[in-house]
């Protein structure tokens, strides 16, 4: 029983680990992505970073990612493929 206490508290620390790197990411990310009115696209962090948006989402949610001055906030709702000629034959 200790043996698996023990390999649970390494998990965690495991874990706790790579969420401080992953938030270093993010943050590395929003002093290079384009930033219009304060907002900043979620797609355009998973483009900088490859992280998944639900784990940028929860690691902002969190509050231990310092946002810029210049970011007043990260947009969500813009995440899907944009409409375009994309593909498109002309």
């Amino acid at each position: 029983m200790g043996e698996k206490n023990e390999a649970v508290e390494q998990t965690k620390r495991e874990l706790s680990r790579l969420k401080e790197s992953y938030s270093r990411a993010i943050e590395a990310a929003l002093a290079r992505v384009p930033v219009h009115n304060g907002v900043v696209s979620a797609r355009d962090l998973w483009l900088e970073t490859s992280l998944p948006l639900d784990l940028i989402a929860e690691l902002l949610r969190e509050n231990g990612i310092k946002l810029p001055p210049r970011v007043k906030r990260v947009d969500f709702g813009a995440t899907g493929r944009r409409k375009g000629t994309r593909g498109k034959r002309r």
